[in-house]
């Protein structure tokens, strides 16, 4: 079963227990699976018995048609016009890894085409540009049209950005150029008063986007390399050009879908799934490279290595350089260059997280001495932040391509909306990130004060913007006062799919729910609990005692071990909870009389060639039934 970088244990959550039900016993004897493991599906919202098979054995065919997509045959059509008339193409994404994937698959794809329709090689006939973070903040604009132009071309086709271009398309269009538009952000609207969404659509030659409100295809949730993937699918069949390999694409694929966040179902579930298998048996000569200077040759890949090693390290070209050095390392078939870029890559993020560390120390400060910066005509003033549900944070001096990074791990700490903006580099006002919790969708309320930005995009979940510095106050006064969100709404929620015993937890069980993976957004890790377990002994191990090995007893005397990261603090939870008497004896393996509570995953481990089962904690408290056990 795959691994997963850790975070620490949390200590002041709230536990709900899923009850869904289902017919657990029946859905286990038709599929050959534990009832748990029933449950874990079940609460993964996957009801049906066809939903559960693809859940479990989800291939190629059972992916969408790609012609269901709204404007997809169109915008199919003109490009392959385009192409026999040998007409030159443009290829504009954003710089993030999911605009890097979906530039890189629609390259490789549209040249196939071109040359299987004419028989030659397309050149330069078809080429690609990004936009530069700091010069031209996201999407497609007026200077990236221009420029296309003044090069010949005369088509261009977005991916995963386009969607919100609007003033870029008209110019294109004013210049005679064809403009096919591949995206999967929500489509810019303005709320009535009456609360009803007037969608703004792009006057694109072919606007392909799930998120239109008028398009059919079944599955919202493609990041913009599955709607990149889903067009050159449905471009060979136009073309009736046989697919290269059932595979192809999949290992960029799922990378693009798991480093911007989608939620592991449906078919993002089957492209991660045999995606991570062509990632680790990869013949792309930049991926090779970044696996080896990230110490990756020769692993499994996994989700975690793209979310914080792969994904990370290609991502950082665009943060602090240009993005175009990520498509050139998974396009270059020079193995010197290649290594060049993945080790420059590598340095690169490591630079970008030292940035991102400073930052959040800063920003965690201030946010927990309650105090605000205010841009102002003299500089930068301090206000005190106050009961703020919604965290909107100015942070003069910092890179703003680590504007949402920050935003992650604030949004992470407090469990509350939080925006992030520091100066644009342009000089041209502010730009941020946000990022957001299950209980608010933050696209949505962006865009019910829309006049306050001079750009907005993005998710429920998570957003770019850039506003005027006058605007920031209103901006935070405004998010605040509609924000609708209760104090229940931000005490951060664990979901447990089962109470399991200890004596559940099998090694069979154990390798059956590893057909669960992968595991991520929307596809958590199953999530066990046990309450009333008794503490046998601590031992703080690891370089400087910063890991605490635990043995835990259940009231049958029924043990096992679970490793705890950051076992100083565990260890000063277990002193406020039953004092520092019984907390010596716990470490001296000493009888004591604590009682905890554990939310915890399953893991296996192997020394000197036994196999168990362990517990990985989660959440620890304080037994609720403590007192009375007592």
């Amino acid at each position: 079963m795959a691994t997963e970088i850790k975070p620490p244990i949390k200590y002041d959550m709230e536990w709900t227990v899923y009850g869904k039900r289902a017919d657990f016993f029946g859905i286990g004897e038709r599929f050959h699976i534990d009832p748990v493991t029933v449950r874990v599906i079940r609460n993964r919202d996957v009801i049906t018995d066809e939903d559960i098979d693809t859940y479990l054995n989800g291939s190629l065919d059972r992916l969408h048609d790609p012609g269901l997509m709204k404007n997809m045959e169109k915008g199919c059509n003109l490009m392959l016009e385009e192409i026999r008339n040998k007409k030159r193409i443009r290829i504009i994404s954003d710089y993030d890894v999911d605009g890097v994937s979906s530039n890189y698959i629609l390259y490789k794809g549209l040249q196939r085409v071109w040359e299987y329709e004419n028989g030659i090689s397309a050149g330069d006939k078809i080429d690609y540009d990004i936009p530069h973070r700091i010069m031209d903040g996201y999407g497609m604009n007026v200077r990236l049209v221009e420029a296309a132009y003044a090069d010949g071309v005369d088509t261009i086709i977005t991916c995963d950005n386009g969607i919100a271009a609007e003033t870029a398309v008209t110019r294109a269009k004013e210049l005679g150029m064809t403009v096919i538009v591949t995206d999967h952000h929500e489509v810019p609207c303005e709320v009535t008063e009456n609360g009803e969404k007037n969608y703004l659509y792009v006057n694109a030659d072919a606007v392909i986007d799930p998120h239109r409100p008028d398009c059919a295809y079944p599955y919202k949730d493609l990041c913009g390399a599955g709607v990149a993937y889903k067009f050159i699918r449905h471009l060979y069949r136009v073309t009736e050009l046989p697919w290269e390999d059932e595979d192809a694409y999949m290992d960029i694929l799922a990378l693009g879908t798991v480093c911007d966040i989608m939620p592991l179902t449906d078919e993002n579930r089957i492209f991660v799934k045999r995606g991570l298998r062509r990632l680790t048996n990869s013949t792309n000569l930049g991926i090779n490279a970044l696996k080896k200077a990230l110490g990756l040759d020769g692993k499994p890949i996994e989700v975690h290595h793209l979310s914080f090693r792969i994904g990370p390290s290609l991502n950082s070209t665009g943060r602090l350089e240009s993005a175009k050095e990520g498509v050139e390392l998974l396009l270059t078939d020079d193995p010197a260059r290649a290594e060049s870029l993945a080790q420059d890559m590598a340095k690169l993020n490591e630079l970008r997280k030292e940035m991102t560390d400073r930052g959040v120390r800063a920003a965690t400060d201030w946010v927990r001495k309650d105090i605000r910066m205010i841009p102002t005509e003299d500089g930068v003033k301090e206000k005190k932040i106050g009961d703020d549900k919604v965290i909107v944070l100015y942070m003069p001096g910092i890179h703003e391509s680590i504007a949402g990074l920050i935003a992650s791990k604030l949004k992470e700490a407090f469990y509350r909306p939080t925006l992030v903006f520091t100066d644009a580099e342009n000089g041209h006002g502010l730009k941020g990130s946000g990022r957001s919790i299950e209980t608010y969708n933050m696209f949505d309320k962006l865009c019910e004060h829309k006049e306050l930005f001079v750009k907005v995009g993005g998710h429920p979940m998570a957003a770019g913007f850039t506003i005027t510095r006058e605007a920031l106050e209103p901006l935070r006064e405004a998010l605040n006062r509609d924000c609708n969100l209760t104090d229940a709404d931000l005490v951060e929620k664990l979901y447990v799919d089962e109470s399991c015993a200890i004596k559940q937890l099998t090694l069979p069980l154990y390798e059956e729910l590893a057909k669960l993976e992968p595991y991520g957004t929307a596809n958590v890790r199953p999530l066990f609990g046990i309450v009333k377990m008794g503490i046998r002994s601590i031992k703080m191990v690891g370089n400087e005692g910063q890991y605490a090995r635990c043995t835990f007893v259940d009231g049958n005397g029924t043990r096992i071990n679970g490793m705890v990261f950051r076992g100083k603090e565990l260890l000063d939870n277990i002193k406020v909870w039953f004092g520092d008497k019984e907390c010596d004896k716990i470490l001296k393996g000493l009888q004591n009389h604590a009682l905890i509570d554990i939310l915890y995953h399953m893991k296996k481990n192997e020394f000197n060639g036994t196999v168990s089962i362990q517990m990985e904690p989660v959440s620890i408290r304080k037994s609720v039934y403590y007192e009375t056990s007592k």
